[in-house]
């Protein structure tokens, strides 16, 4: 048997230079950070901490501790606040603003002379005299109003048998047979009725009411057969009648 022959892959070039360069570049950073390189930032660190004695490093202590050294227990240390700027105002270059007028003042006028006692048309003012205050009691007062009532009078009888008489009459007139008789008990009855109305209005009894308004603000009302007031009389009260107060 023949076994095959395999042919081997190269790697390019390029590909070679790159890895090449990728691990040089991580060995370098890798010096660079531990220092191991003299213009590191490892190195430098280390130059600087070196640089200070251990004097200066005495001295920097005290002084980072001298203000809380000089607080009392359970205070806080003091910080100084930021100083702020004054702010200049510039007045230069506002603009002048024009004044204003000022307000007017009100002054009274002069009182008009007083007439001269020498003058002959001169002549005083006359005060009206107040009107007299109507005298006050407790049994006097104002008329408020006057109403008339009416009492209608109960029939004697005669105005009902009038006008049943009449009615009957005026019925019998209508229609004939049944009808007619129909028509004389319905005027009769009708008749009778309106008579007692006629007969009670023409006897009506006529009063009036008045109603007094008292000094001291009650209401009082009073009954007459003749009216007698009006509305707005000054009137006063004597054993249960009116009277005039003048």
């Amino acid at each position: 048997m023949q076994t095959p022959l395999t042919h081997k892959t190269g790697h390019h070039p390029m590909m070679i230079l790159a890895a090449i360069a990728i691990i040089l570049f991580c060995l370098v950073g890798t010096a660079a950070i531990m220092g191991w390189l003299p213009s590191s930032i490892g190195g430098n660190s280390a130059a600087s901490r070196s640089d200070l004695t251990e004097a200066d490093r005495a001295a920097l202590a005290m002084k980072m501790d001298a203000p809380n050294q000089a607080l009392q227990p359970g205070q806080q240390p003091y910080v100084q606040a930021p100083v702020s700027q004054p702010v200049q105002q510039r007045f230069a270059d506002e603009p002048v603003r024009p004044l204003r007028d000022p307000a007017p003042r009100y002054t009274e006028p002069m009182p008009a002379p007083a007439p001269s006692m020498r003058d002959a048309n001169y002549r005083p003012v006359q005060v009206a005299a107040a009107a007299p205050a109507k005298n006050w009691c407790d049994n006097c007062g104002n008329v408020e109003s006057v109403r008339e009532i009416t009492t209608r009078a109960q029939g004697s009888g005669v105005g009902a048998a009038g006008g049943a008489i009449l009615g009957g009459l005026l019925g019998n007139q209508v229609g004939s047979g049944h009808g007619r008789q129909l028509a004389t008990v319905a005027g009769a009855v009708g008749g009778a009725v309106v008579g007692n109305q006629v007969e009670g209005n023409m006897k009506a009894s006529h009063s009036y009411e008045i109603r007094v308004r008292m000094d001291n603000g009650k209401y009082r009302t009073f009954h007459q057969s003749s009216p007698g007031w009006h509305q707005g009389d000054r009137v006063r009260v004597v054993n249960g009648a009116l009277h005039s107060v003048r």
